[in-house]
């Protein structure tokens, strides 16, 4: 029996690089373990290339490297040797800010680039406190609408806990207000007065790993919507009403093996999510919703990757207010779209897309005064995609044309990642409409 197939015991694990984070918030996340047996083979190079992506994905370092060998110093035992090493981030970032406060770039660029739809502030992120993981954000935001906003997430309550706890509350005010959806667009009131709709939030949720890979979330959650009377809200709130309460409460389950949450090339996801709504005012109305997404990428070749996914969400009470009836042009969206959005009771969202590992490289940035952030992993990927998806409403109105109607587009992109975490997309998109233009994003499609 040779040394590569029989199995060898684990008998080190040393990190090297992180001057902050705690050694097992790292070891929390490998899938090989101290004292364990493994053959020195593919299936360890597997495990330690997994245990890799996780470490990466916890988003604390710029650059993580896992290294195995066979030690035979030990006279009395041949064993494995493992050592990681990491190099940490930036973990504290006063942020000062100036952004378009519109769904996406495309539509501050159709407005003109109009400065007066921008916020500026401060954000203040703390990430890794404690060198535990914990992460507190401030948010300090005015302008075209305002926010102010805590949250304080700790993913493991201790080392060797399983649960997690995050808590936020958050106030915000608007001084013009998305009210109506017509000809498919967005419509905008604004009467030169402030605060046109006020929000407040608070919630709490508990989580639990419960493999490596699998986890849940409880959430409770509590608004409460305050809308200006000058506003001709129509069904914004239920009963037409000024104000709203709003009781949530949700139970998610997620399925996380993706190699990159910013950017995923190889593996898969599953969120599946339940959520129980009660909207509270002159009278009650209630809601279930159930959510569900699952993705894959697959790796082809060495610069070959494919990427699918599917999203759907459907809602039980048959005409949910307006604020409810969000589905595709928001948080989800089909290319080519950009300038739309579709409301309704439910919907579904698939995208597909191929895509070439152009360039991987790293940049070296001596002049930057962080030396954790001199190296610059920079990759670029072609695609070419097509995404596809289906509103379904009983009460739209009638110069929505996109509701009801199944929808497709197609295009070619450019991908740009930084960082492993900081994305610039260029597309160029033909849809289902013939209409075709250029679109810029800053977050991921699929």
């Amino acid at each position: 029996m040779t040394v590569a197939s029989q199995p060898l015991p684990i008998r080190s694990i040393l990190i090297e690089g992180n001057k902050k984070t705690k050694d097992y918030v790292i070891k929390r996340e490998l899938l090989f373990h101290e004292d364990s047996f493994y053959s020195y083979d593919e299936s360890l190079e597997q495990l330690i290339t997994l245990s890799k992506f996780r470490v990466a994905n916890l988003n604390l370092f710029n650059k993580v490297n896992i290294l195995s060998e066979v030690d035979t110093t030990n006279h009395y035992e041949v064993c494995i040797k493992i050592v990681i090493r990491v190099v940490e981030k930036w973990y504290h970032w006063p942020i000062p800010f100036v952004e378009f406060s519109d769904r996406n770039f495309n539509v501050w660029r159709n407005l003109d680039f109009d400065p007066n739809r921008t916020n500026y502030g401060l954000y203040f992120f703390n990430y890794n406190l404690w060198g535990k993981n914990h992460t507190l954000k401030t948010k300090l935001k005015t302008g075209y609408n305002t926010k102010l906003g805590l949250e304080y997430r700790i993913p493991f309550l201790s080392e060797i806990s399983n649960w997690g706890i995050k808590t936020l509350i958050d106030y915000s005010s608007l001084n013009e207000l998305w009210y109506e959806t017509t000809n498919d667009s967005l419509q905008f009131y604004k009467n030169g007065e402030n605060n046109l709709i006020k929000n407040i939030q608070a919630s709490i949720e508990f989580s639990k790993r419960i493999t490596p890979f699998t986890s849940i979330y409880i959430l409770t959650q509590y608004q409460n919507d305050q809308i200006n009377s000058s506003v001709p809200t129509n069904d914004y709130l239920i009963n037409n009403a000024k104000n709203q309460n709003t009781f949530k409460t949700q139970l998610r389950l997620e399925i996380e093996k993706r190699n990159n949450l910013f950017f995923p090339t190889e593996g898969s996801y599953l969120r599946a999510d339940m959520t129980g709504l009660s909207w509270i005012n002159k009278s009650s109305a209630y809601n279930f919703r159930l959510g569900f997404k699952i993705q894959k990428f697959t790796k082809i070749s060495s610069s070959i990757y494919t990427a699918l996914s599917c999203h759907t969400q459907f809602n039980s009470n048959k005409n949910p207010p307006y604020s409810q009836r969000k589905i595709l042009g928001y948080q989800e969206n089909i290319r080519g779209f950009e300038h739309y959005v579709v409301d309704g009771r439910s919907g579904i969202k698939g995208n597909a897309a191929i895509r070439f590992h152009a360039l991987k490289s790293y940049l070296s940035l001596p002049f930057i005064p962080f030396k954790n952030y001199q190296e610059l992993p920079l990759n670029i990927y072609l695609e070419v995609y097509s995404d596809a998806g289906y509103v379904d409403y009983n009460f739209p109105n009638k110069t929505n044309q996109l509701v009801n109607a199944f929808l497709y587009s197609g295009g070619l992109g450019l991908n740009t990642l930084f960082y492993n975490d900081r994305i610039l997309r260029l597309e160029f998109s033909l849809n289902s409409l013939k209409e075709h233009g250029f679109f810029v994003h800053f977050i991921k499609a699929i």
